[in-house]
């Protein structure tokens, strides 16, 4: 008899349709599902905690909610037990697989990154062979230029020279000429005079 009153009761509160939503069952607890919207109806089921249910009416009475599991279970549970959203258990799969892939991408960087380095690495090794071979040859090229500067002024040096010489050598037959040429003047004029010869027939 007073299961009928309080599943009449029960009839006569205010249920409420609120718009489909998902809940699940809290993660931290082990509760029953009634057949009725208080612990006075038989039990039905004992949902696990975070399982994923529809909320289908509520008693504002009694503080239970009326819900069906996805596998199709309706049954009344405490208001209180029952929380919005996904449960834990429900978003765990989600997060390991965002997990998974953040993993994955920062493996992708850390390959990207490490075969960057090994490229820098190449590049600066490249750069300074490079840069020392440059340095070689510009080091050889300017002592062959101080070489070839060397040379030059030795040359000139030399042409230098060669002038002085030939300006003395004709210095010297100038003079050497001019003496002669006194030389003969003063013997020539203190020569004997010949002596013309006197033909007698005439």
């Amino acid at each position: 008899m007073r299961k009928v009153l309080v599943l009449a009761l029960g009839l006569l509160y205010t249920i409420t349709s609120p718009a489909a939503e998902p809940y699940h069952v809290t993660d931290d607890v082990k509760i029953y599902m009634h057949r009725g919207p208080s612990n006075q109806f038989k039990i039905k089921s004992r949902p696990s905690a975070g399982t994923p249910v529809t909320l289908l009416a509520r008693n504002s009475d009694t503080g239970y909610v009326q819900v069906r599991t996805n596998s199709g279970t309706v049954g009344w549970i405490e208001g209180r037990y029952l929380k919005k959203g996904s449960s834990i258990k429900q978003r765990l799969p989600d997060a390991e697989r965002a997990l998974k892939q953040s993993q994955d991408k920062q493996s992708e960087q850390a390959v990207l990154i490490k075969k960057l380095t090994s490229e820098l690495a190449s590049v600066k090794q490249k750069s300074s062979t490079e840069l020392a071979q440059i340095n070689e040859s510009r080091a050889k090229t300017t002592a062959q230029v101080a070489q070839l500067e060397n040379e030059i002024v030795r040359l000139q040096t030399e042409i230098d020279g060669m002038d002085e010489t030939n300006l003395m050598g004709w210095f010297l037959r100038g003079g050497a000429l001019a003496i002669v040429g006194i030389i003969i003047g003063l013997i020539i004029p203190n020569l004997p005079k010949r002596r013309r010869r006197n033909d007698d027939w005439f």
